[in-house]
């Protein structure tokens, strides 16, 4: 059976002795805990408040639930008190986005909600529990008037005062023996096995003490302001400037020290301004256009495309042309570092929007590249050395098991990606770490706030987009010169690490080889 349950997550400040989570996401839990079915779950995942995002979803993970399907905004989740609530980031209307994922919403069987989800989001799942004939069990606290008129559509009221809030966590025994009476959960639990778990399931040992602990560092976070506090969007903290060895032993058969091998990068540098402006920035043209995806290919054991999927014909350009940005791909990168790459793919969302992206899973990666943004050579290589920065930072084992993609809520410590936030994004606060899903105004406030720290506002999405971006500007630029700047200090430090330098003299080299084939052809 496939059950979509909808549930809202807040923080249960009634409980003075610990802090807990709250809402009607734990109906999902509990369903899943006591039953075999197929469940997702759809609410919003807070993205400032990311240890507590961790705990929960490891929680639903470990009890069956998948939440690929949750929605993820910019704000703090909710509050209980004891004389109301803040609805928070359960306030924010995600589910028609959430529905990219196929007809899964539609093809479910019950659909189990509760009313402390946005109220549009609400109206919007029994709409389509109507149009399909889905069975649908509702579980409110009064939050908002409900009514159902069809015949299997059943309401289960749990609280009714003049002050209505989701206390759906002191009603579970009630809602456990509605969903038992309605044949959809056991009585007694059941122990899933770990290929009855979902794709994305988080498993650790220590769970229940990671998750107390993390909640228990939440509670101290105060959530509110806004935007033109600008203050706020950056902390004291202070950033420790660069230590670099340059007599530093370097394994690579052209040079010998960090020096040297910086040195020979220069050369090649200057050697490639011969045949290409490597900083050149095309004239670009913004196209609001969906995303479209065109051929698909597996890459063999030799990086060697093959198998090719064509979905969509390209609208420009030949399937030859494209095929080349993957050579130019493999003969740039050396092949020693590319072991992880499974796929390339050709899609497009229109001129000046993603330019490329990796998908990476513990599976394998894929490198995606758009048809659209390719005509000048030299964004084309710097995109193709960013693309690969992220391949570096981003390794599927440095997140938990299971987590089935790079999410900064599944990071492990003592990687090269948490070492890398501890040293250059621990001064901003846990609610700046990820400001993809923030409004315009909001990330135009932190990198305007913050004009030292990034090169360009899309460098300040988040960690993962700030180390490649630094990656880019460390393989394709000079060494900045002083410490007087973070994003300055960012680059130099790249030269603390013998294996970087390395690789920096490996990729100029590999560029300057393929421009010197290439103006002879």
């Amino acid at each position: 059976m496939k059950i979509l349950a909808a549930g809202g997550i807040y923080i249960n400040t009634e409980n003075r002795e610990h802090t807990e989570t709250a809402g009607g996401f734990k109906i999902a839990s509990l369903i899943g805990r006591h039953s075999r079915h197929e469940i997702c779950i759809h609410t919003n995942f807070s993205t400032e408040e990311t240890k507590i995002t961790g705990a929960v979803r490891e929680t639903l993970h470990q009890d069956g639930v998948d939440t690929r399907r949750a929605g993820k905004v910019s704000a703090a989740y909710g509050r209980l008190y004891d004389t109301g609530f803040d609805a928070g980031s359960n306030n924010y209307e995600t589910v028609k986005s959430d529905r990219r994922f196929g007809r899964w919403f539609e093809d479910a069987d019950v659909f189990v909600l509760s009313t402390d989800i946005a109220e549009r989001d609400f109206r919007v799942l029994m709409a389509v529990a109507h149009n399909n004939g889905i069975e649908t069990h509702v579980f409110t606290c009064g939050e908002y008037p409900v009514t159902g008129r069809r015949e299997n559509v059943h309401i289960h009221t749990l609280e009714d005062t003049d002050d209505p809030k989701p206390g759906y966590h002191n009603r579970i025994d009630d809602i456990k023996a509605v969903l038992h009476d309605a044949g959809i959960i056991r009585q007694m639990p059941v122990e899933r096995t770990r290929e009855e778990r979902p794709k994305t399931a988080l498993h650790d040992a220590g769970r229940s003490v990671l998750q107390i602990a993390a909640l228990a560092l939440a509670a101290a976070l105060i959530t509110g302001g806004g935007i033109f506090l600008l203050q706020q969007l950056s902390g004291p903290g202070e950033v420790r400037g660069t230590d670099i060895n340059w007599q530093q032993p370097v394994d690579h058969p052209d040079c010998a020290t960090i020096e040297e091998c910086k040195q020979l990068g220069d050369r090649y540098l200057d050697a490639l301004s011969g045949y290409i402006d490597i900083d050149e920035e095309p004239h670009i043209f913004i196209e609001n256009r969906s995303r479209t995806d065109y051929i698909a290919y597996r890459v063999d054991d030799e990086l060697k495309l093959s198998g090719p999927e064509h979905e969509n014909a390209l609208p420009v350009g030949t399937e030859e042309e494209f095929r080349e940005i993957w050579d130019r791909f493999t003969a740039i990168i050396p092949p020693d570092r590319l072991t992880t790459v499974t796929g390339f793919s050709l899609f497009s969302d229109g001129e000046g929007n993603t330019l490329a992206y990796v998908d990476i899973r513990p599976g394998g990666t894929t490198l995606g590249v758009d048809i659209r943004d390719n005509a000048s050579r030299a964004a084309q290589y710097r995109t193709l050395i960013h693309e690969y920065g992220h391949i570096h930072s981003l390794p599927a084992e440095d997140f938990t098991e299971g987590c089935g993609g790079t999410e900064l809520d599944c990071l492990k410590d003592d990687t090269l990606l948490g070492d890398y936030i501890g040293r250059f994004w621990s001064q901003y606060g846990e609610k700046w770490l990820e400001n993809k899903y923030k409004s315009e105004p909001e990330k135009e406030a932190f990198f305007s706030n913050n004009p030292e720290d990034f090169y360009v506002p899309y460098q300040a999405l988040n960690p993962k987009e700030d180390y490649a971006v630094t990656f880019t500007a460390f393989i394709a630029g000079t060494m900045p010169e002083t410490d007087s700047r973070l994003k300055d200090i960012k680059v130099r430090a790249f030269y603390e690490e013998p294996d970087l330098v390395a690789l920096r003299v490996d990729i100029l080299g590999n560029l300057l080889e393929y421009e010197e084939e290439r103006a002879t052809r």
